[in-house]
C-alpha cells in the first residue's frame, strides 16, 4: 500500500484521493445531448479499484446546473436564482446516477453539500472534517458539491475546481485529480497554436509563464485553466499533489499514484505543508489586501509577524479578525506577487493610519492599547510554507512502496 508522506505521526496511513469531475466530463453535447454514461461507469470502476488497493476516495462533482438544464430542456440561466433552481433539479438526477453506477460495483456513496460559509466558520469547518473522516473510515465515498440552492453570490466558491481544492485540504488528501476535457497544462492553447507542448511537472506555479486560455471549456462549465492553477496552488500548500488530466484517462489513476505514470500535468505538493488552524486560514476568502515590502515578505516566509513598518499599502474594507491577502512587489519585474493569507489584528481604516508608524504610536492613533503586530505569525500563512519549495528531484520518493 502507498504510504502517506505528508501525514502526521499516528494518523491513518491510507492515502486519500480527491477526484473532481467537470461538467464537460458528465454531459455530452450540452443541454441538447445526454449524460456521459461511460464516464460515470469509468469513474465508479476506478474509485472502486482505488478503494480495493487500500486508498480512500472523495468525488467532487460539477454538473448540477447542466443536468438541470438538460432535464428541463432549457438554456443555462444567467441569474443566480435561475442557476440555483437548475441546480436543485439537476442534483436529484445527478445523485441518482452516481448511486446507480457506484452501487452496481458494490460501492456505497454519500451526498455532501458544502457552502463557503461552512469553510469560513472554524467550528463548521471542523464538523465537516469529522463527517468526512467518519465516512472514509467506513469505506463510504462522499460525493461532494457546493450547496448552490442556499449560497449567495458573495459566499460562493465560484467554481468546483476551487471547491475541490478546499475539500482536498479539508480531508488532508494526498492527490487531487482535476478531470476535464483537455489533457493537461500547455505552454499555449493547443487548439490555436501547433507549437504548444504539454507541461508534465510543475514545481512552483509562480514560475509558470503560460497561456491560460480555455482550450475546450463547454458552455455549461464555470472553470478554466486559470481556476485549475488556483486550485493546484491551494492544494499544494496543503500538502496535496494535483494532476490536471483528461477524463478519458481515468483508468490511469492507479498507475499515476503507484508508479508515477506521467499523465496530464502534475503540480507538486509543498514538502512542509500547513496543518490545523494555519491551513484553515489559507482557505479563508480574503476581504482585502495588504501590500508589504521585501523585508516584511522575507520575514513572513520565515514565520515572523507582520508589523506596520513593513506595509506599503492597504486595500479593501475589512474589520479586525478578517482574512486578507498578503501581496509583495517583485524586485525584478515590479509585479505584485501573492504571498499568502493572514488574519489581521486591526481594521482597514486603522491600518491605513498605521502605515510607516511604529507600534509605540498605535495608542495615540486609535486611543487604545492594541497588539504590536498587524498580523501575528500564528495567523499568517504563506503559499510556500517555511520558504521550502517542492522539487521534481524528489518525485520518485513521493509514493514509494508496492501495490
Amino acid at each position: 500500500m502507498v504510504p502517506r508522506p505528508n501525514s502526521p505521526a499516528g494518523a491513518n496511513q491510507a492515502p486519500i484521493v480527491v477526484v473532481k469531475v467537470g461538467t464537460s466530463s458528465l454531459l455530452k453535447g450540452g443541454t441538447s445531448g445526454h449524460l456521459h454514461l461511460s464516464n460515470f461507469g469509468m469513474l465508479a470502476e476506478t474509485c472502486c479499484e482505488l478503494q480495493r488497493r487500500g486508498m480512500r476516495c472523495v468525488v467532487v462533482t460539477s454538473g448540477a446546473v447542466g443536468v438541470g438544464c438538460q432535464v428541463l430542456n432549457k438554456k443555462k440561466p444567467q441569474d443566480l436564482a435561475g442557476k440555483q433552481a437548475m441546480a436543485a433539479v439537476g442534483m436529484v438526477r445527478l445523485m441518482r446516477m452516481y448511486d446507480d453506477f457506484f452501487q452496481s460495483v458494490g460501492q456505497p456513496v454519500a451526498q455532501v453539500l458544502i457552502s463557503l460559509d461552512n469553510i469560513m466558520d472554524r467550528q463548521q469547518y471542523m464538523n465537516a472534517q469529522s463527517t468526512f473522516r467518519s465516512l472514509l473510515a467506513q469505506d463510504i465515498i462522499p460525493i461532494v458539491n457546493e450547496n448552490d440552492t442556499v449560497a449567495v453570490q458573495h459566499t460562493k466558491f465560484g467554481d468546483n475546481d476551487t471547491l475541490s481544492a478546499h475539500v482536498a485540504a479539508l480531508v488532508d488528501a494526498d492527490y487531487l485529480f482535476l478531470l476535464t476535457d483537455v489533457d493537461g497544462l500547455y505552454t499555449a492553447n493547443p487548439n490555436t497554436n501547433p507549437d504548444a507542448t504539454r507541461i508534465s511537472v510543475v514545481e512552483n506555479i509562480d514560475d509558470l509563464e503560460v497561456s491560460t486560455d480555455d482550450a475546450g471549456a463547454s458552455g455549461l462549465g464555470t472553470g478554466g485553466m486559470a481556476t485549475k492553477l488556483s486550485a493546484a496552488r491551494l492544494a499544494a500548500a496543503s500538502g496535496c499533489n494535483t494532476v490536471v488530466m483528461h477524463a478519458n484517462a481515468l483508468p490511469d489513476l492507479s498507475d499515476i499514484i503507484l508508479h508515477q505514470k506521467s499523465v496530464g500535468t502534475l503540480f507538486l505538493a509543498m514538502p512542509r505543508p500547513l496543518r490545523g488552524r494555519k491551513r484553515w486560514i489559507l482557505l479563508l476568502p480574503p476581504s482585502g489586501d495588504l501590500v508589504v515590502n521585501a523585508n516584511a515578505a522575507r520575514a513572513m516566509e520565515t514565520n515572523k509577524s507582520l508589523f506596520s513598518t513593513g506595509i506599503v499599502a492597504c486595500r479593501g474594507d475589512f474589520v479586525a479578525e478578517d482574512g486578507v491577502r498578503i501581496l509583495t512587489i517583485d524586485s525584478e519585474t515590479g509585479d505584485e506577487r501573492d504571498l499568502g493569507r493572514a488574519i489581521t489584528n486591526y481594521s482597514s481604516e486603522e491600518i491605513e493610519t498605521f502605515i510607516g508608524k511604529s507600534a509605540d504610536e498605535f495608542y495615540e492613533i486609535v486611543g487604545y492599547a492594541g497588539a504590536e503586530s498587524i498580523a501575528h505569525r500564528n495567523n499568517i500563512c504563506c503559499w510556500i510554507p517555511f520558504g521550502q519549495e517542492p522539487s521534481s528531484l524528489n518525485l520518485a520518493g513521493m509514493t514509494g512502496g508496492s501495490d
